[in-house]
């Protein structure tokens, strides 16, 4: 058996949910942590009192703080948490290119910090072509169903019509739920709908939208016994690279890239491990973390060396790397090694260098 149905954001503004036909409605709730659909609470109300299934989704951005996106959607959907899926929306817009193997790390995070929260394990929504690049291993193994979208043309589609997927999914079996067009007409609206086919019945609805474990945020305060292993410890530094190093999702060397940093560079770092033959430090970054190791646990700073504080100077016309190295007693090998220049000749006016 299989259920039909629409997703809603601020561009349905003025449709009513019950006078167009459908077994659910999935309505945005948030985005980052400055946006709430205005239409949000209308829908989701229409939605409840129509006897149709509701979904709330989150519209993910990696330029705010996971974990605050997280609580900034929870508060929002809180009136509907155990009767409606929840969804995180997996796209680029404005400001957030999010579609990249760093940002399946975030995706991971803010699945992770709802599941734990609510008890209730979140849908991933995201297209055909995310979901065959990228490596989703770690949220399929997380348990977190598919909400897959792909169109093949932009032509309108009269009533629910749903169809195959075009290609094969990558890394899911199946999905939970396909987005087919979003150039669906129903009566009742009188613009384009996306129009959405759900692989279950209502009983298989309302398992993805009660808890299945008890959440994180109802459970007793007990003492928590010492947990084995390695421990993250709080380090507040800043580091030289003295080679290239990856900067990666997670303190593994097995992690996702998230960029390849060339000798020179200098990090902050929050906290620093020793686990899997390696050292690694915290850099915090716009929304999350970046994980680099200083070295193997035989020369755990081999990569980088301690920055206590740097003096720096910025170019001014007429300048040269010799002047300016004569000038702050030191050489011009040394600034080209602690600003990443590799033409002695390159400086711009403006320009602030490190010069010890």
């Amino acid at each position: 058996m299989a259920m039909n149905g629409i997703d809603l954001a601020s561009f349905q503004s003025g449709l009513d949910v019950t006078a167009v036909t459908g077994d659910f409605a999935i309505v945005k709730a948030t985005e980052g942590t400055g946006y709430t659909n205005p239409c949000f609470s209308g829908h989701a109300k229409q939605t409840m009192a129509s006897g149709k299934k509701l979904g709330i989704y989150h519209f993910i951005r990696n330029d705010v703080d996971i974990k605050q996106q997280a609580d900034y959607f929870l508060a929002a959907a809180k009136d509907y948490i155990g009767r409606a899926v929840l969804v995180l929306d997996f796209e680029n817009t404005t400001g957030s290119t999010i579609q990249n193997q760093a940002g399946v790390g975030l995706a991971k995070q803010w699945l992770d910090y709802v599941y734990q929260q609510t008890g209730a394990r979140p849908m991933l929504y995201t297209g055909i072509s995310c979901e065959n690049t990228l490596d989703w291993s770690s949220v399929v193994a997380g348990g977190y169903a598919l909400w897959i979208a792909q169109y093949n043309n932009y032509n309108q589609v009269a009533g629910y019509q749903p169809r195959d997927l075009y290609g094969s999914l990558k890394h899911w079996k199946s999905a939970a739920m396909f987005q087919y067009t979003s150039s669906g007409r129903l009566s009742g609206w009188g613009a384009n709908l996306d129009l959405d086919v759900f692989y279950g019945d209502g009983a298989a609805w309302d398992s993805y939208a009660k808890a299945s474990k008890t959440p994180t945020a109802s459970e007793p305060a007990v003492k928590s016994a010492p947990v084995a292993g390695p421990q993250w410890v709080a380090e507040s530094k800043t580091y030289t690279l003295s080679t290239a190093v990856k900067l990666r999702t997670g303190a593994s060397t097995s992690a996702g890239v998230i960029a390849t940093l060339p000798a020179g560079s200098t990090l902050k770092t929050d906290a620093a491990i020793i686990q899997g033959g390696y050292r690694w430090v915290r850099q915090p970054r716009s929304g999350g973390y970046g994980y680099l190791a200083t070295g193997p646990v035989g020369d755990t700073l081999a990569y980088v060396k301690a920055v206590v504080a740097h003096t720096y100077y910025t170019v001014v016309s007429g300048d040269s790397l010799w002047a300016i190295a004569q000038r702050n007693g030191t050489t011009v090998a040394s600034l080209c090694n602690l600003n990443g220049i590799s033409s002695t000749h390159v400086i711009h006016p403006g320009d602030k260098l490190i010069v010890k």
